[in-house]
């Protein structure tokens, strides 16, 4: 399901403007922003629907000059899926046309922004499962392909009877057709209740099986072989999959893949945590070798030209990467170990085959193909997790990532980051997240509900790739105020921000940004001072920046606050105030600071009550302050704010933070 609209695209055909303007206000009473286009002829109605995308189209019967029939006729010449609504008085006439999907009074206009509501959600959902319809199409398509040309015999059974089997599978049995063929009677007798015992076993846990067993063939013979039972889905229909290996075809029973005499992938993680428990010290290399653009090849070609593919690309892998244990861990991945090969070693190594591949021409059955590989260097030493699936992951992550960054390409997987523990001092916090380079800032913007002039964001402290158990941002800045002495952080975010502001006002925007800075401040004298020099250094006019602190933090450093707050008056940027509402008598103290804005320290769990809002928008207007109101994060909310007045919202409706200033504020009207 698609997330809410928070606005919707109307089409108005012949509306005049006054019943425009009463649409708009109801749809904007509903949650949703209107954007309209009045148009009064067919030509315009082409014009307008070859140029943009739109969720519903009002027309007026009374005032158009085009019939009904007409108009449904564009659309449908256009291939346009444009639901109407038709205004005219008679309630309960037959729709003109099957373009449309309502009648209504066209003095209701409260009703025709909930028709249009859902006519919306109704397009909104057919679009989706138009595209679903789609993509599974071509998803079964390409499965069927594969399954025709798969070399290993394949079958699908269904309470006993054989849905499908593969040309190979039917060759291996001697026979031309195996559909609806019971599965048992290609068992030989000795063996058939065991295979009986294995199936109903398949049905009931759905993990994969093997089993040793004689077919009974078509010219009375039989074969010893082994079989893989594997869930799966043929046709829409739950079923069991079968996949039969010849007796000479050891190499899959021994772990060894046919196609680049390389491990398999369960043998090779295998080898791979044998060498990590007994080599983690030896400064090796785990390597990935990915190939580029493999589906479009293999769409390009056959399974067989795909297969030779990639045992020429192992051929070439072997020659230029001298390695311990060599694996082929996916259809288009072939891994390695080299052992007491370090990283930066391995990385020019892999560069060379890089430069080897895509120079090479693969002629494979009369057709010619080239490929590029992206590769994945990890280091093998004492910091490596001991546990090889997550290096496996962790090469699989990076291989993915220099894909994504056009491929051809070989990097090292630098180790992962070491966790922030909330229990270390805030001094080696910073140094370790600095270091590592894990703080980031994200901007969230604010929907002006009042008179202020510009788009507003506030700015806050992000840790990158934060986990769970980690300390948070926000635990950081409390932490730091432990040490008032230390405004270290706080000169981080300063330069940070004020740099992507001036980035942004220099492109023309008129932005101000609330930053988000911890009470230590208030402590360091020059701190105003050098505020100056680094507005002066953007470029930036001290009204653009508001420093926003908590509540809390104010009302334990009162006296410093106030001396701060005079600096910053008399340097033209303005103080706001984050938890609003949580200190003892704080209308009281904040009267002295006259803060330009205060938001209320709602979290996200919290449901405040109207009054309680109400209230909080009225002791703001005390002080003289602008009010922020976060967390709203339903049409609901949004329109239940209308009605109370605050001067911003924030919060998943509008934006969750992102890490740039490019909120589209026009969507909010």
């Amino acid at each position: 399901m698609s997330s809410p609209n928070t606005a919707i695209n109307i089409l108005l055909f012949c509306l005049a403007d006054s019943d425009a303007e009463q649409l708009t206000s109801h749809c904007r009473r509903g949650g949703r922003i209107a954007h309209t286009l009045g148009i009064d002829t067919g030509e315009k109605l082409s014009a307008a629907i070859a140029k943009s995308d739109w969720d519903v189209l009002v027309f007026d019967a009374e005032q158009a000059q085009l019939e009904i029939q007409r108009c449904g006729h564009i659309l449908r010449k256009y291939h346009k899926d444009i639901p109407v609504i038709y205004l005219g008085e008679g309630d309960s006439l037959v729709p003109p046309d099957p373009c449309v999907v309502d009648i209504v009074n066209k003095y209701n206009m409260a009703e025709v922004a909930g028709v249009a509501f859902k006519a919306q959600l109704a397009r909104q959902l057919r679009l989706e499962l138009a595209t679903t319809k789609m993509a599974l199409a071509e998803a079964e398509e390409r499965n069927q392909l594969l399954l025709h040309d798969h070399q290993d015999p394949v079958a699908y059974i269904t309470d006993g009877m054989l849905i499908y089997a593969n040309k190979p599978f039917c060759e291996q049995m001697g026979y031309d057709d195996l559909d609806g063929f019971p599965v048992v009677d290609l068992i030989a007798n000795k063996d058939q209740d065991r295979f009986k015992n294995v199936l109903k076993k398949q049905l009931k846990s759905n993990e994969h099986q093997q089993l040793e067993i004689s077919f009974s063939l078509a010219n009375d013979t039989e074969l010893k072989t082994q079989i893989h039972f594997d869930s799966a889905h043929y046709d829409g229909e739950e079923c069991t999959q079968i996949t039969v290996h010849k007796p000479s075809d050891n190499n899959v029973i021994n772990g060894i893949d046919n196609t680049t005499r390389m491990s398999s992938k369960h043998h090779f993680i295998a080898q791979l945590q044998e060498f990590v428990d007994n080599e983690r010290n030896s400064n090796s290399s785990l390597i990935l070798i990915s190939v580029d653009h493999f589906h479009k090849l293999r769409k390009d070609t056959s399974l067989l030209n795909v297969e030779l593919l990639i045992e020429a690309v192992a051929n070439l892998v072997r020659s230029h990467l001298p390695a311990q244990f060599y694996g082929r861990v996916a259809d288009d991945m072939i891994t390695a170990i080299a052992h007491h090969v370090a990283s930066d070693t391995a990385l020019e190594m892999t560069l060379e085959l890089v430069k080897a591949i895509e120079a090479e021409i693969f002629e494979l059955h009369k057709q010619s193909l080239q490929c590029t590989v992206s590769i994945a260097v990890l280091p093998i030493n004492h910091l490596t997790p001991p546990k090889a699936s997550f290096l496996l992951d962790t090469v699989f992550h990076g291989v993915d990532k220099t894909s994504e960054e056009g491929g051809n390409n070989a990097e090292i997987c630098r180790r992962d980051r070491q966790q922030l523990d909330r229990n270390n001092s805030a001094g080696n916090i910073l140094t370790e997240s600095m270091a590592n380079n894990r703080l980031s800032l994200l901007f969230q913007p604010l929907v002006n509900l009042g008179a202020a002039n510009g788009d507003h964001y506030e700015a806050t402290l992000h840790i990158k790739n934060w986990e769970e158990g980690e300390i948070s941002a926000g635990e950081i800045l409390r932490a730091v105020e432990r040490t008032p002495e230390n405004t270290q952080l706080d000169h981080w975010i300063v330069v940070e921000a004020t740099k992507q502001l001036a980035k942004e006002r220099l492109a023309g925007q008129d932005i101000k940004l609330i930053i988000n800075l911890s009470g230590n401040v208030f402590h360091d004298p020059e701190f105003c001072a050098w505020l100056s020099v680094a507005f002066k250094a953007a470029g930036l006019p001290p009204s653009s920046v508001i420093l926003q602190f908590s509540e809390e933090s104010i009302a334990d450093a009162l006296k410093p606050a106030l001396n701060f707050s005079a600096q910053l008056q008399k340097l033209g940027s303005s103080l706001a105030v984050r938890n609003f509402g949580r200190a003892k008598k704080g209308n009281k103290f904040l009267s002295h600071i006259q803060p330009a804005v205060v938001k209320p320290g709602y979290r996200a769990s919290d449901a405040p009550t109207d009054q309680h809002i109400k209230d909080m928008v009225q002791q703001a207007r005390q002080l003289n302050s602008q009010i922020i109101i976060p967390n709203v994060g339903s049409a609901a909310t949004l329109a239940m704010l209308w009605q109370l007045n605050p001067d911003f919202i924030q919060g998943s409706y509008v934006n969750e933070p992102m890490p740039t200033m490019n909120y589209e504020f026009a969507a909010f009207g």
